[in-house]
């Protein structure tokens, strides 16, 4: 939806699926006119379960996933490698699987009250990261100066002028050769910092419910070897 940076599309589509499936990935992309900024793959293997048939007769579930974000990811604009990828955006996706015969059309619209009770869920935060680069070794010989660079979505990203800048490169710096067979970047007693400061969903109830969980079971595990090893 040029030239809008963030289109909303609000549709639902409808697609037959047979299980198990031949295929394991449903691959989606994110198109200008003829030309792909970026995939996305959701793997059926990752979103689904077999139930009895391969884990000892517990219960399985059909292929679902969300609602929630999956980024996508396409070549740099900036960068002749074809290898080189960036962040190229992220869409609101669930999927969901019904048994039964396909009756209905292949495209459709979400109702309003299913986009109402999505929003609600979406409040934001702003989020903070930084890193300390300690050393750099075994890193590629040759004339060009390096730098490392991080980012979370488009920010901190050089190459994306949607966000504002912020400090997350590294100084340049040209390989050393260590003597050996590596070359390394001299950075010594001065440890580069970067830090990027962005804006997202605020998904703060599902980490502290995961992170209760997590520590629940470690707890559990030292407890039983404790009682194993004392008796």
């Amino acid at each position: 939806m040029p030239p809008n940076a963030n289109p909303v599309w609000n549709e639902v589509f409808f697609f037959p699926l047979r299980l198990p499936p031949i295929c394991d990935g449903i691959q989606l992309a994110i198109l200008s006119g003829n030309k792909v900024l970026g995939t996305a793959t959701l793997h059926l293997s990752h979103v689904s379960s077999a139930g009895a048939e391969l884990e000892e007769g517990t219960p399985g579930f059909l292929p679902c996933f969300g609602p929630t974000f999956l980024p996508f990811y396409g070549p740099r604009s900036d960068s002749p490698r074809t290898c080189d990828t960036a962040y190229r955006g992220r869409v609101l996706l669930e999927l969901s699987t019904h048994m039964g015969t396909l009756d209905r059309s292949q495209r459709g619209t979400i109702v309003p009250e299913d986009i109402a009770q999505v929003q609600r869920h979406l409040p934001r935060h702003q989020f903070g990261l930084c890193g300390v680069f300690y050393s750099a070794t075994m890193v590629p010989p040759g004339p060009e100066l390096l730098r490392f660079e991080i980012s979370i979505g488009n920010y901190g990203d050089t190459g994306d002028v949607t966000c504002k800048p912020s400090a997350s490169v590294t100084p340049h710096g040209c390989p050393v050769f260590d003597g050996n067979r590596y070359h390394y970047l001299p950075w010594y007693g001065d440890k580069p910092v970067v830090a990027v400061t962005s804006s997202w969903e605020d998904a703060s109830h599902r980490w502290d419910a995961l992170n209760l969980l997590r520590a629940l079971c470690r707890r559990l595990v030292s407890t039983q070897g404790w009682r194993l090893g004392w008796g």
